[in-house]
């Protein structure tokens, strides 16, 4: 492989957007509490406020054990970000749900992909359609081996 797209794909892999998001988080707009959220936390948030799912549902999404995405969600709804319920016709099941301060935090997290995508449709403009195309193909090539990982 290339040493120099070898190098791109390592840094690639090793971003972490934590540190913007925790720098949005601090929007003096914002409460204090969205500081306590883990980037985790946020995704999980994004996940239930588009389908109030059981917290089984959550599973295939997160790489996570049933029983960490259970403490999770605990801490979710322990600092009032999601509530528990049942629905009428099934007393078993439990469902969740976005507190108005849960639906805060979805909209801030949403806030945060929008300008992502905007910085990189900006750092992308200036390539051709074949050049974006031949990054495309070779980065689902690395998916597709990556992919075997997992």
């Amino acid at each position: 492989m290339n040493s120099e797209l070898f190098a791109e794909l390592k840094k690639y892999r090793e971003h972490s957007n934590k540190t913007t998001i925790k720098k949005m988080l601090r929007n003096p707009n914002l409460s204090n509490v969205f500081q306590k959220l883990s980037i985790t936390e946020l995704d999980v948030i994004a996940l239930i406020a588009d389908t109030n799912p059981k917290i089984s549902d959550l599973l295939p999404h997160v790489n996570m054990t049933q029983g960490a995405v259970s403490k999770l969600v605990n801490r979710l709804v322990k600092n009032s970000f999601v509530e528990k319920y049942h629905k009428e016709n099934n007393q078993k099941d439990t469902y969740l749900r976005l507190t108005a301060l849960g639906k805060q935090a979805e909209k801030a997290h949403q806030q945060f992909h929008v300008e992502l995508n905007k910085q990189l449709n900006q750092a992308v403009k200036n390539f051709s359609e074949k050049e974006i195309e031949t990054a495309t193909k070779v980065l689902k090539q690395i998916n597709k081996v990556r992919d075997t990982l997992d």
